[in-house]
């Protein structure tokens, strides 16, 4: 995609009215300002620039333009982005000339689902699931608005039915494998109903199921949830779902997010269940901020997304051991991401499915009767062992210390080993002992884990020198990444200064300003960490003393000779750096030769020369 198309998406849309659809911006001075959205705070240090396209927040460090933001807050790659942003704008996106000869292009996978999708829906409301699917949805409790909403559908016994749809309508077979639908066979024959040999090297992947279709952020489908019909084969799998492919990946697949996340978006928090059943009871109850897992268990990418909707989860598993043992382990990831979790407690053999078929005001009423999953989990324990022996004390302290270790905030670890202490009838600090050693243990692995893997790369840290070099250096980049002229009159400056270049060029963003070539620099960068290290460095600068209250060619002059003084301090600092530099190797070969006279002498000019102040 062309940078011209990019900046045109971005000049069409207006920053502020976009975010605002998301949060709710107030004016800042020169700057607008709001409680991030990406991570919970009291105290608003997300800030919006309309002038320069771009936002930032102070407390999470992210940061950049719009399609930063939306990727971040829709969960979207830049693609997925690009085509959101530009309906938006109302710009129409060149059409990718070697889309029809690229076999494994997610556009071609995203036509294939949806005619796949509509293919179902036919089957069941005009087709075979008329008679046989369409009164077993209707008994479940499922309206027939509701069955449209989800767009739910049939796939037909057979060995190739979408097979031969698709396929009659262009599409290859690597590219329908490539979709989940079909399955490439073994060399053995597979028969039809009528005892006839196929000979096609493919079959269908859903045959005589329910399909429910998994949509992504925007709408589109990228895979199925698929139930086997009423009377079906029961030796089967009673779900199949679509495996991974390039548009459906498991671990951040969520049923029921595109229906949801207007609703989870004004209340702050999602109702997660098991089912796809349940996710459409649910909404029929009008609860419309619930989602389903995609697996056993809520994954950390799963949370990442709905994090982004609200501060909190509410879980609604079964109560069998499968859905206790789902709920705790989704329980403890939410918690390690500071969320607020809340776990709601099922009468045995239930499912929301079946709680909406007696009653949807019931249903209706099931967040209000959420409880804190410390609390659930802790009641758990308790009900598990006998606290009134030494070992069943013992194995509720060191179940729930497990659960503990997830609490990343110590007020609420603090809370919650008093509660247990009460509980038990035991002294909090040996409690408190026990739960802090686990705690404490899980910290050490963490952390050998990441020094033997070396940690992160170092350009993708938010830059904090401490150096007076280096802090210069900040300064300076930070001033040509916010004015344009400054960029190009320091520029110019350096082509006569290749020690100060040298040095500036050795920090990550410094490589964007050289390329940039008259064009923004923030939108050369494809990096999150990079990016948000950009935005950090451009409001900071905007924000100095020295800049506030000027505007036009003022502020602009201003920044000049602001940079041309760092520049010139930096010069000097670089200079001061060489004299130590050689200093300390000569003080090394006075020492090796043990020439104590002229060792002193030099130690004393490196003394003076560091202390020296520019």
């Amino acid at each position: 995609m062309s940078d011209a198309t990019i900046e045109e998406i971005k000049a069409r849309l207006n920053i502020v009215e976009f975010i605002s659809s998301y949060v709710k911006l107030e004016k800042a001075g020169a700057h607008w300002k709001a409680c991030c959205p990406f991570h919970q705070e009291r105290t608003p240090s997300f800030m919006v620039n309309e002038e320069r396209n771009m936002w930032h927040c102070f407390g999470c460090g992210k940061g950049g333009d719009v399609f930063a933001f939306v990727m971040e807050i829709e969960g979207l790659e830049f693609r997925e982005a690009l085509k959101m942003l530009a309906g938006r704008a109302g710009v129409e996106l060149p059409v990718y000339k070697g889309a029809e000869k690229n076999k494994e292009s997610k556009d071609r996978i995203y036509d294939i689902l949806e005619l796949a999708t509509k293919f179902y829906e036919k089957q069941l409301w005009e087709g075979l699931g008329k008679e046989k699917i369409l009164p077993y949805l209707q008994e479940r409790g499922l309206s027939e608005e509701s069955i449209k909403k989800f767009r739910l559908g049939y796939a037909p016994d057979g060995w190739r039915h979408i097979w031969d749809f698709l396929t009659a309508r262009g599409f290859r077979a690597e590219e329908i494998e490539q979709a989940g639908l079909i399955i490439k066979k073994s060399s053995e024959a597979i028969r039809d109903a009528s005892n006839s040999i196929q000979n096609t090297k493919y079959y269908d992947r859903f045959r005589d199921r329910i399909m429910f279709p998994i949509l992504d952020i925007l709408g589109r489908v990228i895979g199925y949830s698929a139930r086997v019909a009423p009377g079906g084969d029961e030796t089967q799998a009673k779900y199949v779902n679509t495996p991974e492919t390039p548009a459906y990946h498991k671990s951040r697949a969520l049923y029921g997010l595109f229906q949801a996340k207007q609703a989870m978006k004004q209340v702050g928090e999602t109702v997660v269940v098991e089912g796809n059943m349940d996710v459409i009871a649910m909404h029929q109850a009008d609860v419309k901020n619930t989602v389903a897992i995609s697996g056993t268990a809520l994954t950390p990418e799963q949370l990442a997304i709905l994090k982004r909707y609200g501060k909190k989860i509410i879980l609604f598993f079964d109560m069998d051991e499968a859905g206790q043992k789902a709920s705790r382990k989704s329980a403890q990831l939410a918690l390690e991401k500071e969320l607020m979790v809340s776990v709601v407690a099922l009468p045995f053999g239930k499912d929301a499915a079946d709680m909406g078929r007696e009653s949807g005001e019931k249903l209706r009423s099931v967040p209000a009767h959420s409880v804190p999953a410390l609390q659930y989990f802790l009641q758990a324990s308790l009900a598990k062992y006998d606290r009134k022996t030494s070992d069943g004390k013992r194995g509720i302290v060191d179940e729930y210390a497990e659960l503990m270790m997830f609490v990343a905030n110590p007020i609420e670890r603090a809370h919650w080993i008093k509660e247990l202490a009460r509980e038990i009838q035991t002294e909090e600090k040996l409690v408190a002992a026990a739960v802090n050693a686990a705690f404490a243990a899980r910290e050490q692995k963490e952390r050998y884990a990441t020094s033997e893997s070396g940690g992160p790369d170092d350009m993708r840290k938010p830059v904090s020198f401490g150096k007076r070099s280096e802090m210069l250096r900040e300064e300076i980049i930070g001033l040509m990444y916010a004015d344009q002229k400054v960029k190009k009159a320091l520029l110019n400056t350096l082509t006569d200064d290749a020690e100060t270049l040298a040095f500036l060029e050795k920090h990550p963003l410094f490589f964007f300003l050289f390329q940039s070539d008259g064009r923004d620099p923030l939108s050369l960068i494809e990096d999150v960490a990079l990016k948000s290290s950009a935005t950090r460095m451009i409001f900071k600068t905007l924000q100095a003393p020295d800049f506030i209250g000027l505007t036009g060619e003022d502020l602009t002059d201003k920044m000049l000779k602001v940079t041309q003084g760092y520049a010139e301090n930096l010069k000097a600092e670089i200079t001061k750096r060489e004299k130590l530099l050689a200093l300390e190797l000569a003080i090394k070969a006075a020492r090796e030769k043990q020439d104590k006279e002229l060792e002193k002498n030099l130690t004393a000019q490196f003394t003076k020369i560091s202390l020296d102040k520019l």
